[in-house]
């Protein structure tokens, strides 16, 4: 049993991002991603499992679910918010692989990173759009020694607080289980 509880704790720390390797590492899993869009010939639904593989290490959906959810969240049952988490999840990646196909070459450079407070950080990057440099910013949190990302805004846009309204609206007007059916049948953020 001790094996086992130091083996996991090993793997755990050979996988988590510290602090002072953020920018350095988003940066080559951007570029990682970015090589993988412009010399891929396979479909766009490949194509973004490959992306998925460079980074699902570093986001935190489970938060990302709650966070969207809000208040809404804690009234659920923990097997409704398990449901909901892999749910949203899904929804998210599916969302993302739709918008491949608006990929025309652009490059992603990392600028700076801020620690706004002990268990937060935000990585500015930016990406040229139609001759200006447009920011997308990562944020960041502490989950237990590992940076992960919780929420990105893109060109000024939470991705968060974007689904925060959506579900807002579904869950005000309907049920949990509207919300799931229609998490199902959509992509949001189209």
């Amino acid at each position: 049993m001790k094996f086992l509880s130091l083996l996991i704790c090993l793997s755990v720390s050979i996988f988590a991002l510290s602090l002072e390797e953020i920018p350095q590492s988003m940066q080559s899993n951007i570029n990682k991603a970015t090589s993988v869009l412009q010399n891929s010939t396979q479909d766009k639904s490949k194509i973004a499992q490959e992306i998925f593989v460079v980074f699902d290490p570093v986001f935190d959906y489970e938060l990302m679910a709650k966070l969207s959810l809000s208040k809404h969240y804690k009234k659920l049952s923990q097997k409704e918010q398990q449901t909901f988490n892999e749910a949203f999840e899904k929804q998210l990646k599916a969302s993302f692989t739709n918008k491949l196909s608006l990929y025309k070459n652009q490059s992603i450079k990392v600028i700076k990173g801020e620690q706004t407070n002990p268990n937060r950080y935000m990585l500015t990057s930016f990406m040229p759009v139609d001759g200006e440099n447009q920011n997308i910013i990562f944020k960041f949190h502490n989950k237990n020694n590992n940076w992960l990302i919780y929420d990105v805004d893109i060109f000024g846009i939470s991705i968060i607080q974007t689904y925060r309204s959506q579900f807002a609206d579904l869950i005000d007007n309907a049920d949990f289980n509207t919300l799931l059916q229609t998490l199902e049948k959509t992509t949001f953020s189209d």
